[in-house]
């Protein structure tokens, strides 16, 4: 069984009302991340031609999936050691942490430069209740 949840999100930098819609699993679903229809459609929209960015939401993907189920889901993060990974320089990435910031896709932990996760509206990592829950 799924519950069907829906919700209004407004795109900050157009004032554009768009419909969210997630569906909730009635059966947990052990430590899989949840990503909304809403955000594929937008990294689709926002991201077409930006690979640098694109590349660096799927490494915060990925280390949100190495997270604890139901934490904050805080990535403390290294702008040298991503850069290797990522074979880039570090002054990209931190404007392409600059640029999903700006999109909407990250939010950084009370100013902190090296504290960030991916905006909970798109992508979450526990049981969906929790999330409806918290809203």
């Amino acid at each position: 069984m799924v519950t069907v949840f829906q919700r209004e999100v407004i795109d900050a930098s157009t004032g554009e009302v768009i419909k969210a819609v997630a569906f909730i699993p009635e059966v947990k679903d052990k430590g899989f991340i949840k990503v909304f229809k809403l955000f594929g459609k937008k990294v689709l929209k926002d991201l077409a031609t930006l690979n640098g960015e694109a590349k660096l939401l799927i490494w915060f993907m990925a280390k949100t999936l190495e997270l604890p189920v139901q934490s904050d889901l805080w990535v403390p993060v290294d702008y040298k050691e991503i850069a290797k990974e990522l074979g880039t320089t570090e002054r990209s990435i931190r404007r392409h942490i600059k640029t999903l910031k700006e999109l909407g896709y990250l939010e950084q932990f009370k100013n902190r430069n090296t504290t960030f996760r991916l905006n909970p509206d798109f992508v979450y990592k526990g049981v969906l209740t929790k999330y409806k829950e918290s809203l």
